[in-house]
């Protein structure tokens, strides 16, 4: 059911039941608003968003997230009582307010500053002492609280409660003498604790792993996935400088809706130190940089098979593929290929213990691709204990390692320390790559672009926020396959991904291709 509006005198058809602020924001009018947020609901105490309702009586004003829409409303939304009465409410939010936005980790994204220049633009009247609060105050293991900054919209406190389940902030006081505080004696704990920072639309509460990290303003923005559990939370990558600063979350009503959890979004900075930089081959027990095309041939040589060139060589070797369930649906499809050009088996190996699973995001299964290899056909063993029963049918003559990152589990230890022979693609240094008698390097997630398949079936795609260190996985997989077989590579990922509907039945008839920032939902694979 629908119903009929006018909103400046537009004519506008809605939803029946929908909020006033909400069809406004669909039919692309801005509605200035501090406590309301989609994600949380109405609540009216901002008084922002007051728009004027115009009736035979005249016109009246009141606040646009509370009002439902009905047939024949007619409201202006800019009108000049309703651009006074918001004047009036920035006034009266920024007679207490610190003017400290230079040195704000706000500042550059700020909704008080932003609707500042936008509905106020007027100069401060104010001829009295402002009221000082508490600052820099430690809230727990994520945030810090600026209480002068705060508007009291109470969106940190609704979060905690009715959305984490963790009521772990509160108001006190009363007037131009309340606050936000903890509970006396407690701290922020929720493993949700940093949306908060998100919604704050000031610097009141700030991430202690972003504070004073850097201006908003210098930040590079790119849409991409979490990689820290099998959910796949949608998340913005900002970089500066090609180093990952900040992770937040991003608006998906399939997997998301607007949150992450605290793990997930502090979960890049092995991303910006301890990599693997350049391929390393081992001689005389020593570990020395190579150029691809010597490791390249080095790869040849281990596996048994004649160097470039050449007609004959030694028998190829038995040998053993393992990769990561970190490991995108491209490069998963290629290492099969080429398990299956070179005799070798190949599973895909879950490494990371079990995390939390709660109502809200979390899962325990920490690898974000396992569904995707299932759905590949792909054997996938369990490497997370201190040993692995599958691990001992396996191939010891060669082992090739691939995308374990800095988190390598005793059981994959121990599946590096019985080859003969140990080749790691890995993009991070570890137990494994110090092993290693080959090493190529990788990509992290946040410098490739592959897709992941999380575990309800949503494939989603990982994009490049981190740019110029080297060829994607695929790129490095297809180039091993290729000297192999001295054949052509794959000119783009689309044709890999065309491969991978046309030739794996649970991909078939997908939309591979493009998969939107919202992801395709695979026909068949969802799971609870």
């Amino acid at each position: 059911m629908s119903v009929k509006i006018t909103i400046n005198g537009m004519p506008v058809e809605a939803p029946e039941g929908a909020l006033l602020i909400d069809v406004c924001r669909d039919n692309g009018i801005d509605i200035p608003h501090f406590c309301y947020h989609p994600g949380l609901g109405p609540d009216g105490n901002c008084r922002m968003c007051q728009v004027e309702f115009v009736s035979e009586r005249g016109g009246r004003l009141a606040v646009s997230c509370k009002a439902v829409v009905a047939e024949g409303m007619q409201v202006l939304t800019h009108s000049e009582s309703a651009k006074r009465a918001r004047a009036s409410v920035e006034e009266m939010l920024l007679l207490n307010h610190p003017l400290d936005c230079p040195i704000c980790d706000k500042a550059g994204e700020c909704t008080l500053q932003n609707y500042y220049m936008e509905h106020d633009l007027q100069p401060s009247r104010q001829n009295f002492t402002r009221v000082k609060k508490g600052k820099a105050i430690d809230l727990g293991p994520t945030m810090v609280l600026d209480q002068e900054r705060c508007v009291l919209c109470d969106r940190c406190v609704r979060f905690l409660r009715d959305v984490a389940g963790d009521e772990q902030l509160y108001i006190a006081g009363r007037g131009h003498d309340a606050f936000i505080s903890a509970f006396p004696g407690q701290e922020v704990t929720s493993a949700y604790s940093l949306n908060t920072v998100d919604l704050c639309p000031v610097g009141a509460l700030t991430s202690k792993d972003f504070r004073f990290a850097t201006p908003t303003w210098y930040i590079r923005n790119t849409d991409s996935v979490c990689t820290t559990c099998a959910r796949g939370c949608n998340m913005q990558i900002q970089v500066m400088e090609e180093r990952i600063v900040r992770m937040r979350p991003r608006h998906n009503p399939e997997v998301n809706g607007y949150w992450a959890c605290d793990e997930g979004r502090l979960d890049y900075k092995f991303v910006n130190e301890g990599r693997v930089e350049q391929p390393l081959v081992r001689r005389e027990g020593r570990a020395l940089e190579a150029s691809f095309e010597e490791a390249l041939a080095e790869w040849r040589r281990i596996l048994g098979y004649a160097p470039a060139g050449r007609a004959e060589g030694p028998a190829p070797v038995e040998a053993a593929m393992i990769a990561s369930a970190h490991a995108t649906l491209e490069e998963l499809y290629l290492l099969k290929k080429l398990a299956a050009r070179t005799g070798a088996s190949f599973h895909v190996a879950r490494h990371l213990q079990d995390g939390e699973d709660d109502r809200l995001l979390r899962r325990a299964d920490r690898h974000p691709n396992a569904r995707g290899a299932e759905l590949l056909g792909l054997p996938v063993i369990d490497l997370r204990g201190e040993h692995a029963p599958e691990v001992s049918s396996l191939a010891s003559a060669v082992r090739v390692l691939v995308g374990f990152h800095r988190r390598v589990s005793p059981a994959a230890t121990a599946l590096a320390a019985n080859a003969a022979k140990l080749i790691v693609i890995d993009a991070c240094q570890s137990a494994l790559t110090e092993r290693a008698d080959l090493v190529i390097p990788g990509l992290t997630f946040a410098e490739k672009d592959g897709l992941v398949v999380n575990f309800g079936g949503r494939v989603q795609r990982l994009k490049s926020a981190v740019r110029g260190r080297r060829e994607s996985e695929w790129r490095l997989i297809d180039a091993l396959l290729a000297s192999l077989d001295a054949g052509a590579r794959a000119a783009s990922v689309a044709q890999v991904r065309a491969e991978i509907v046309e030739q794996v039945p649970a991909f078939s008839g997908a939309s591979l291709a493009d998969v939107g920032r919202h992801g395709v939902q695979l026909a068949g694979a969802a799971v609870s």
